[in-house]
């Protein structure tokens, strides 16, 4: 397991009495991080992204063996080259060729695992270098410092259910306080407001959804909310009613960015209209039904290519997400970047109603990590609001286990088990169109 992956899963996981204190102390700010991640952002305004495309597109036809079957003598010299010899690829592509899509130095390389259920159903399965946190917190890092983020301490309320007697969690190294994402009684919020003002938070961490909801509760019982200056807004769509509420209404400055588990694009929110591209992240394109550049103002697929995961590089790899480019560029930081505005796609329609009248999207419901789990796809279908259906395609390894873990998985995120059906099927269901959604909410 590599730092970030301690960092990140493990060291939370220590009795509150002693990442509490730790929390406190921790006043280095971005330099917990390390030499690497600070050394990274400080040079990311001299990198060359063309450059690091086209070395990563020749090494990947060298070493990675779907890339070199098909375009094997194929020397990339130009952007030019790379857009008009390099085909483009989706998850259901990667998820089928999987073992092609390894390099050869994969076992050189030091890597873990990431998988998600994605937004069609089929999992997703990805090799990340153990050292990807160098670059992700830099980027991410900068991204948050112009809302005014200083590296305090954050309330992180997201998809995390936590052991039944433990109301909150402490990551001290990224300076979080952890809730669980699935609670909403009143005896709990109360907790949490307590904890929250405490340890002085000032910024919440979460899904929209989760976030805006849980404001509107603090709202509804007469809180001052004086005293959260800034909401951190990641994994789903921020919409103009969530930037109305919470920024017009509450006065709560809204930070969020899109980005995505195969960590290809990143884009900042500047404003609840445009987004910028972050060119050195990775190599950004969006494409129209013909496959070539959306011209401005013509909404279009956003297709994303690795500059830096040498592990199982993804070249013109599309995200099934969509964006309106402006034509404009913006320059932030010394760096010119495009803009875009009006992001879309299929996971702006997943919302699940839970049985206690709230809501949220199926990112929430997503198996990740936690458990490693033998299914080949999985869908959610509510026919009536507080009542969920998960179609599941076994895999071959797929036991009891697995199915009492999903049970008591979709049960808690739906505030009882008795509001879950497992259902098992050959196929899931698919769209007139083909597509294949991860919900299919019937209630909206």
């Amino acid at each position: 397991m590599g730092l970030a992956d301690f960092v990140k899963n493990k060291i939370q996981s220590a009795p509150n009495w002693m990442t509490l204190p730790l929390l406190h102390i921790n006043k280095f700010g971005d330099k917990v991080y390390g030499k690497r991640t600070i050394d990274f952002k400080r040079n990311i305004p001299n990198l060359d992204p063309d450059r690091m495309l086209i070395e990563m597109a020749n090494y990947a036809i060298a070493h990675v063996p779907y890339y070199r079957k098909r375009y094997q003598g194929l020397r990339i010299q130009t952007v030019s080259d790379f857009t008009s010899n390099i085909s483009f690829i989706d998850k259901e592509e990667v998820v089928k060729y999987f073992n092609e899509f390894v390099s050869d130095d994969a076992e050189k390389i030091p890597h873990v695992t990431l998988s998600t259920s994605g937004t069609s159903g089929r999992p997703l399965k990805m090799l990340m270098p153990s050292d990807r946190y160098v670059t992700e917190m830099a980027f991410v890092g900068r991204i948050l410092e112009h809302s005014g983020w200083k590296y305090g301490i954050k309330a992180s309320i997201r998809k995390k259910r936590l052991p039944i007697n433990r109301d909150y969690m402490v990551n001290p190294v990224t300076k979080e306080i952890i809730f669980d994402g699935y609670r909403t009684d009143d005896r709990y919020l109360a907790k949490m407001l307590k904890v929250i003002k405490k340890n002085n938070v000032d910024t919440l961490y979460g899904y929209p959804s989760t976030i805006s909801q849980l404001l509107h509760i603090f709202k509804d019982h007469g809180t001052d909310l004086g005293f959260i200056k800034r909401v951190i807004l990641t994994s789903e769509a921020v919409t103009q009613n969530h930037y109305s509420f919470i920024e017009d209404e509450l006065g709560i400055k809204i930070a969020t960015f899109y980005g995505h588990t195969e960590k290809l694009i990143l884009l900042e929110q500047i404003n609840r209209d445009i987004l910028a591209i972050e060119p050195a992240y990775g190599f950004t394109e969006i494409i129209g039904p013909d496959g070539k550049p959306a011209n401005p103002g013509q909404e279009g697929e956003l297709v994303g290519t690795t500059l830096y995961n040498r592990v199982m590089p993804l070249l013109r790899y599309r995200t099934g997400d969509y964006a309106v480019p402006t034509g404009e560029v913006m320059t932030i930081d010394g760096i010119d970047k495009p803009t875009v505005k009006a992001i879309s796609g299929r996971r702006e329609k997943s919302i699940i109603y839970r049985h206690d009248g709230s809501y949220t999207t199926a990112n929430a419901f997503e198996i990740h990590d936690e458990r490693k789990m033998s299914y080949e796809a999985i869908q959610y279908v509510q026919e009536t609001r507080g009542y969920l259906k998960v179609l599941v395609v076994k895999g071959k390894d797929f036991n009891p286990d697995d199915e009492q873990f999903m049970i008591d998985h979709y049960g808690y995120a739906m505030s009882g088990r008795q509001y879950v059906k497992i259902e098992y099927v050959d196929k899931l269901i698919s769209q007139p169109n083909g597509k294949t959604l991860t919900v299919i909410n019937n209630t909206i």
